[in-house]
């Protein structure tokens, strides 16, 4: 079966976003001395490329049609793995921060936590895994603020066997509600949807989605099943964003 999706994203032109070695640092313009970037992080080690140019583009149509319209957070989804969800919602975060934006990026994939894999912390990750599992107050404890100017992060704080369950809670909602209050601007990266529905749990604590999808791998039938989920969940859908690795 060959019916991969080949669509024009809705909100920013279609933009390959490349995955050279994911441990392999970038040439941070402002380096973070705890932090170590991937260089897959374009917005930072090619700021020049047509990639970089793509999230750019991306990030000045939400300006435009999103937060100018007073919404301070968004879900970063994909229907399937594979699309580079991570990779978009690290970019898109640092474009905002680069913009001026005070922005959190938080990895709500405690299936498969990817953000620490481009951002990686010296000192060992805690996040979202703790605060639901502990009493823990967000702003003191979790978040890693000022990561990068304007950049805060929460990272997973690992994996959970319980993550359905952790993503389903009112505590959760209540940590996604504190974040945009918190920050300008809040970007959730979500797990694969894949089957399981994290992903339209995460999306509904936000209300706001963007689709991820990637060119001859993600199908189109996925793109539209999931559409029409997150439609059934009334999560707003903002856009989509093709990638091309």
């Amino acid at each position: 079966m060959n019916e991969t999706i080949d669509i024009n994203s809705e909100m920013a032109p279609a933009a390959a976003v490349p995955t050279p070695e994911p441990d392999a640092p970038a040439a941070a313009t402002t380096p973070a001395p705890d932090y170590r970037f991937s260089r897959r992080i374009v917005t930072l080690s090619r700021p020049d490329s047509p990639e970089a140019e793509g999230i750019r583009s991306l990030h000045t149509h939400l300006m435009a049609g999103h937060v100018r319209d007073g919404r301070r957070g968004l879900a970063i989804c994909s229907p399937g793995v594979g699309a580079g969800c991570t990779t978009v919602s690290v970019n898109l975060a640092v474009a905002f921060a680069q913009a001026g934006i005070n922005t959190l990026l938080v990895d709500a994939n405690l299936h498969q936590p990817g953000v620490e894999q481009m951002i990686q912390p010296f000192t060992p990750a805690t996040g979202l895994q703790q605060l639901l599992t502990s009493d823990s107050e967000m702003q003191t404890d979790e978040v890693r603020h000022e990561i990068l100017p304007n950049l805060s992060v929460l990272y997973a704080g690992g994996q959970d066997a319980r993550a359905s369950q952790l993503i389903a809670t009112r505590q959760f909602k209540q940590v996604i509600d504190d974040c945009m209050r918190d920050f300008e601007f809040t970007i959730v990266d979500t797990p694969a949807h894949g089957g399981s529905t994290d992903a339209r749990r995460v999306a509904l604590s936000v209300r706001y989605a963007l689709i991820v999808a990637r060119r001859n791998v993600t199908y189109l039938s996925e793109v539209k099943d999931f559409i029409e989920q997150l439609e059934t969940d009334r999560i707003r859908l903002v856009g989509s964003f093709l990638t091309d690795f």
